[in-house]
């Protein structure tokens, strides 16, 4: 089965799972399809999104509503499609794969218009969508799309009004690393180890939450990762001095498992692929600091099911001093994390898509 995985470097979630499918798929191709050698138009457009990220995240905010609804919706994906359908028709020609597997809808869309114009094409090939946030969102429907993949049953029940008949959708979570589930927790008992995170991008006012933290008496070590933002990692270096709690800052790192095995609490932004490795890790969850739109929504998931906390318009220090105060709370939200956690959800994807290739092949699994 030659398998091309389609990421978009839109933060690190969608990499992220791409490359979590990759490994249990083997020999799996994974591309970047807003990469600068794939098109340079993609690649444009992703620097304006992040601009609209760091500048303006209440008019990304209004663009995300504005395209959800139906009619425009379908202009938007029309737009999008047809803007990444060379590029896309490109790397088919490279790699000739028999399953297409998307991370992002902005791959899905160019690929779903190659299938739309060749639909009596020799070269057909399965074409898949994993949607990494706990919401659904116009942008992803499309009606060549063989399988997708959510991850919640009442986004397959949504989703399911929209698809055309014979559209397979499954609940299957959204991919990660198996290593999060599976590593021993390991903490100091002498004081309560505090995460710190902001997603690939280093985003979620660390700064000022790293600060806030200051102000609580009891005992804590503080981990902080600033990812790929190599700015703020200098800014915390020199921040880490004026705190007198022990805090380790890190760069961008390989081991997250690690680090949430030995924290007893993780304050972060919330993006879908860091809550799903929260959950599974049993990692109780402080968020804030939203993007506008599907982290909105992501948080409010979290939340409804007691894996997390919201700060609103609360100081954090005042939300994480509430919470230790109650440990068995603290339990109790660890427990709900891991009730909710879908660990092998990447072993799942294969599983299904293996069977649909067969099916397809006329061969009977």
């Amino acid at each position: 089965m030659n398998v091309l995985i389609l990421s978009a470097s839109i933060g690190s979630g969608h990499t992220k799972a791409a490359q979590s499918l990759q490994k249990v798929f083997g020999d799996a191709t994974v591309v970047d399809f807003m990469a600068r050698d794939v098109s340079t138009l993609n690649w444009l457009t992703k620097k304006i999104y992040l601009a609209a990220l760091r500048f303006i995240p209440d008019l990304y905010d209004r663009i995300y509503k504005f395209a959800d609804g139906r009619k425009v919706g379908v202009t938007t994906r029309f737009f999008s499609s047809a803007l990444m359908y060379l590029p896309f028709s490109r790397l088919l020609k490279k790699f000739r794969p028999d399953v297409v597997i998307c991370t992002h809808p902005f791959p899905e869309s160019a690929a779903s218009l190659w299938k739309f114009l060749h639909a009596k094409s020799a070269e057909k090939f399965l074409l898949a969508a994993v949607l990494t946030d706990y919401s659904l969102h116009e942008i992803w429907i499309y009606g060549e799309v063989d399988a997708y993949f959510v991850a919640t049953e009442t986004m397959r029940r949504e989703l399911a009004a929209h698809c055309r008949a014979g559209q397979k959708i499954f609940a299957t979570g959204i991919p990660i690393d198996k290593e999060f589930s599976a590593i021993e927790k390991i903490t100091d008992s002498s004081r309560t180890t505090i995460l710190i995170m902001g997603g690939g991008l280093g985003l979620g006012s660390i700064e000022q939450t790293l600060t806030e933290l200051e102000k609580i008496p009891v005992p804590l070590k503080i981990i902080v990762v600033a990812g790929q933002n190599d700015k703020l990692l200098t800014r915390l270096k020199r921040l880490r001095e004026k705190i007198s709690h022990p805090v380790e800052v890190l760069g961008y790192v390989t081991n997250i498992h690690k680090l949430m095995a030995a924290a007893d609490l993780l304050i972060t932004k919330p993006g879908a692929l860091t809550m799903t490795e929260a959950f599974a890790a049993g990692l109780p969850l402080i968020l804030h600091a939203p993007i506008p739109g599907p982290e909105a929504l992501n948080a409010a998931y979290a939340v409804a099911h007691g894996a997390a906390i919201e700060v609103g318009s609360q100081k954090i220090s005042v939300v994480v001093e509430e919470l230790l105060r109650e440990p068995a709370r603290l339990d109790k939200m660890r427990r709900c994390a891991k009730k909710i956690s879908r660990p092998l959800a990447a072993d799942e994807i294969f599983f299904q898509l293996k069977q649909l290739i067969a099916i397809k092949n006329g061969i009977c699994p």
